[in-house]
């Protein structure tokens, strides 16, 4: 079996990158020629390889066509559909083929299938969304969140399109309103059939669980707020031990330990903020371990967008406190704007805005492992909240803007910092959000809709950001294989650019 070395493969991985567009050539083609794909869209099979099995499954599914319902047509390979396009046509035989001859049949995919992580939300409790309450509703109309018919059919268009883990809208039971998630996710998401072919984390909704004070803020400096989050902890604790030990999901794991990803921790104490505010989150973290096994991997959602090229104080402090930092959507509206267009200066200001907080971060220690926390970026659709100005998106800008920031994340961020850990316990595949599967309140749900206010222009028939994330990441291999991790060496702690080597001797 032939291998690329991870520095021969991200050498190209810009490159790659935009070639997996429908239109535009990679820059070693000439004109005309079929585009070089990402090695793991390539990977048709998703057996960790390409090779001409890839091509034949290909081959084997031209001109079949996906059909516009729900389930796709018997006849129809999600798999072959390397374009997003609904379609498995000649260009898709030929870029596999073109691929699998530019690296040679058999070579393993050394830069691993991306893992993309959406929110799931488990609150739907009327069939009967109240006018006002829904500007996204799901193609195969309103639905139950404790029904598994409903949640198998997620699954199966999931793994389709190629969302790898659900984060799970977590809220503790003792909320009058929305406290029913748990029981509903037993009910329906976990008890669907097809469950095991899901990975799972939590997306611990702390301005729901959490008193909320004056402009916004948690007084995490409290005893009775600090009470409250220790609960959280432990409830969620057992959650996850529940899934791991009784249930068919996969739990997701980061440096071998559960992800929670923490909402709006930026909110958390008021300014101007103490030196050692944060330091129960060490207890927090010591709680969970208690009763899972482990600490959780916290994400904190503290990517600023801040035109400044510095985080203010109170960031800084809690940053430290987290294994990885996110931010729950992008969007950021100057005041009085209406709507917002996803135009290619919006891109690049995103990526401006990403490319800053990349230096930033990078010279921050997480107080817990000594690491520079993980950067997982936000490629989330668009946005139609109520009340809000709105941003609008399509479906080929929407793939446009994903493959802008994976290019950039993987040359700035995963590179010089992360590359020795990709493939390991640390980080098993660069890790992306890829905004919410199914909030029909805020506009920016991914699932296949009979109508969303974010997406003004319909190109395929509801399936425009569905199809958009599938010709970027390809679909969901990790719903047949586990996300596997290499164990046979350490490869140490990440290290900051200039102090970093890569799997290959430094120059």
């Amino acid at each position: 079996m032939q291998h690329l070395t991870r520095r021969s493969f991200l050498a190209t991985a810009g490159a790659a990158v935009a070639g997996a567009a429908s239109h535009g050539l990679h820059p070693l083609q000439a004109q005309g020629e079929p585009p070089i794909l990402p090695l793991y869209v390539a990977d048709v099979s998703g057996n960790g390889r390409i090779g001409h099995g890839d091509r034949e499954i290909v081959e084997t599914a031209l001109f079949a066509q996906r059909g516009f319902g729900l389930v796709p047509r018997p006849s129809f390979d999600p798999r072959a559909d390397v374009f997003g396009r609904g379609i498995v046509d000649a260009d898709a035989v030929d870029a596999v083929s073109s691929t699998v001859a530019r690296y040679a049949s058999g070579v393993e995919v050394s830069l691993p299938r991306p893992i993309t992580v959406a929110w799931h939300y488990g609150w739907y409790k009327s069939v009967r969304r109240p006018p006002g309450l829904q500007t996204a509703r799901f193609k195969g109309g309103d639905y139950l969140s404790d029904d598994p018919a409903v949640e198998t059919t997620f699954h199966d268009l999931k793994n389709e399109f190629g969302i790898t883990v659900d984060a799970l809208s977590w809220i503790p039971v003792r909320d009058p309103h929305n406290g029913v998630c748990q029981d509903n996710y037993r009910r329906g998401f976990l008890s669907a059939p097809n469950a095991g072919s899901r990975y799972v984390c939590l997306l611990y909704e702390s301005t729901i669980a959490l008193p909320v004070g004056p402009y916004g803020r948690v007084a995490v400096h409290l005893p009775e707020v600090r009470a409250l989050l220790r609960d959280d902890f432990a409830a969620m604790a057992r959650f996850l031990a529940e899934i791991r030990d009784r249930r068919p999901s996969r739990v997701f794991l980061l440096d071998d330990r559960p992800v929670i990803f923490l909402f709006a921790s930026h909110a958390w104490g008021f300014l101007p903020p103490q030196a050692d505010e944060y330091a129960f989150v060490g207890e927090l973290r010591d709680v969970f371990r208690d009763i899972y096994g482990a600490p959780p991997f916290l994400v904190g959602d503290e990517l600023s967008l801040t035109p400044t090229g510095r985080l203010s104080r109170d960031r800084e402090l809690r940053t430290v406190q987290f294994d990885a930092v996110y931010r729950y959507h992008h969007v950021a509206f100057k005041p009085g704007a209406q709507s917002v267009v996803m135009s290619p200066s919006y891109i690049d200001n995103q990526i401006t805005l990403l490319r800053r907080m990349n230096a930033i971060v990078s010279q921050l220690r997480c107080r817990f492992t000594g690491r520079p926390p993980l950067i997982i970026p936000s490629m989330a659709a668009g946005f139609a909240k109520p009340g809000h100005p709105t941003l609008e998106i399509g479906r080929g800008v929407y793939a446009d803007f994903m493959k802008r920031v994976r290019q950039v994340h993987l040359s700035e961020h995963v590179v010089p910092i992360w590359e020795a850990s990709v493939g390991r316990a640390v980080l098993p595949a660069p890790v992306y959000v890829v905004g919410s599967w199914n909030e029909e309140f805020e506009g920016h749900t991914v699932f296949p809709f009979e109508f969303n206010f974010s997406v003004p222009h319909v190109a395929q028939h509801g399936f425009d950001l569905a199809m958009a994330i599938k010709e970027v990441f390809s679909w969901n291999h990790y719903a047949q294989r586990d996300i596997e991790v290499e164990r046979t060496r350490d490869p140490g702690t990440p290290t900051i650019p200039g102090g970093v080597c890569l799997p290959e001797p430094c120059p």
